[in-house]
This record gives C-alpha cells, sequence and structure tokens, in this order.
C-alpha cells in the first residue's frame, strides 16, 4: 500500500470510528424488553478495534513522511498564511470619524494589489508543493 492509499484508508477507519460511536451512544440504553439493532458492548469493542487500526497506520504514515515531514510543515504554514492574509485590511483613504469632526487619510503598508499578488504567489506554490507530496504519496509504499 502506498501512503495516498493509506490516507484514504486512514479517512475510511476515521468514517467507522465515528460510525460505531453513534451506535455506542445511541443504543447503550435502552428499554427493558425492547429489541435494540447495536449491542453496546459489541459496539464498544469495535470501536476499540477501530481505534487500535487508526494508531498503527498513522505511524506507518508517519515513519513513510519522514522524507517529505519539511515539505508537510511548509505547505501548513504557506495555507495558513494565506488565510491570514486574506484577513488583512488594505483600505485606504479618507476616514471619516464617528463625530465628523475629524478627517485622517489612512494608507496601507501593503496594498490590495499587492497583498493579492503575494496570495496568488504563495497559492501557486502551495499547489507545487501538494504536486510534489502526492507523487510521493503516490510512490512511496508503507
Amino acid at each position: 500500500m502506498n501512503i495516498s492509499q493509506a490516507l484514504k484508508q486512514k479517512s475510511r477507519i476515521i468514517r467507522d470510528i465515528q460510525r460505531e460511536s453513534s451506535r455506542l451512544y445511541k443504543w447503550n440504553i435502552y428499554t427493558v424488553g425492547s429489541t435494540v439493532p447495536y449491542e453496546a458492548k459489541e459496539t464498544y469493542q469495535i470501536w476499540l478495534n477501530l481505534k487500535e487500526e487508526l494508531i498503527l497506520l498513522k505511524s506507518k504514515i508517519h515513519r513513510a513522511n519522514q522524507g517529505i515531514q519539511e515539505m508537510i510543515f511548509r505547505l501548513s504554514e504557506r495555507k495558513d498564511t494565506v488565510e491570514s492574509l486574506k484577513a488583512l485590511s488594505c483600505i485606504e483613504g479618507e476616514k471619516i470619524t464617528e463625530s465628523y469632526s475629524n478627517i485622517s487619510v489612512e494608507v496601507s503598508s501593503i496594498s490590495l494589489l499587492e497583498r493579492d499578488k503575494i496570495i496568488k504567489d504563495l497559492e501557486n506554490e502551495i499547489d507545487e508543493i501538494q504536486n510534489e507530496i502526492e507523487l510521493y504519496n503516490h510512490k512511496t509504499q508503507i
């Protein structure tokens, strides 16, 4: 199995854990004499087994990712930077105070056009990093 397949498997296991958890919480309490579709103790054991499977798979993925860990961190930080820059105010111009007694002119150190170019450049870098990671994930076996 390559890393890409392992990541898909990880998502499936997480989904299954959530499903079993929901069943456990929903069917642990029931009315005497009623029929329940899921037995809580059995569901709990399935839940624990899935969690153990997830731990082992995450460990394998982590070991296999050692060769690109810096790239993964870089990708995360670039994405965070883009989100932060999108929230950066670049509004310039006259600003009238609430009392209308003062008018000030505001300027931004980084203009809207500069900010947008920086974001575009970072998004291009993110795409390149993601392509490199995807290639690594497809060729690296765990």
